[in-house]
């Protein structure tokens, strides 16, 4: 089995605190840019924003539900959550927990992680521009979340400091 990297470890603590509540408290959680629901929380994130929510498999092999949002869009979220009947319990900047939400799965569609390509690596200096925006090319942007999006960013930055 894997080892879980500390950004497994925070999302499953999430999950464990919702699930210990009935899934009555529900929470957000901001990983860099985004924040991020999970299980119970993403069925309720989906139901308020029509957000879609997706299941997948961290590299320890644990499967779960998530759905997410740039930061920027906190205070809609927040205000759409309050109009759906839910009440905000807590806040700080990283972490929101609500409640008042349905947050069952009932009439949410869950997409499937997709196995991810990863890019080729540039081989040589000389052809790196090519390469690059071969790279660059190959992205499908059109199904991708906008975290998906971030990643590939980071991704392309290690790329050009090889």
């Amino acid at each position: 089995m894997a080892k879980m990297n500390d950004q497994t470890i925070k999302e499953q603590e999430l999950i464990k605190k919702q699930e210990e509540s009935g899934n009555e408290v529900l929470c957000l959680m901001k990983i860099g840019y985004f924040f991020h629901a999970y299980n119970a929380g993403a069925y309720a994130l989906a139901r308020v924003m029509k957000y879609r929510v997706r299941k997948k498999v961290r590299r320890s092999g644990l499967e779960m539900i998530t759905a997410g949002f740039p930061t920027d869009n906190l205070p809609l979220v927040l205000e759409l959550i309050t109009v759906a009947g839910g009440k905000i319990l807590s806040q700080t900047d990283d972490w929101v927990e609500f409640t008042g939400i349905d947050c069952t799965e009932e009439g949410i569609e869950v997409v499937e992680q997709e196995k991810k390509q990863k890019a080729p690596k540039v081989l040589e200096e000389s052809s790196q521009e090519s390469d690059l925006a071969k790279v660059i090319r190959s992205f499908d942007l059109l199904h991708s979340t906008p975290l998906d999006a971030v990643n590939f960013i980071g991704h392309l930055k290690t790329l050009v400091h090889e």
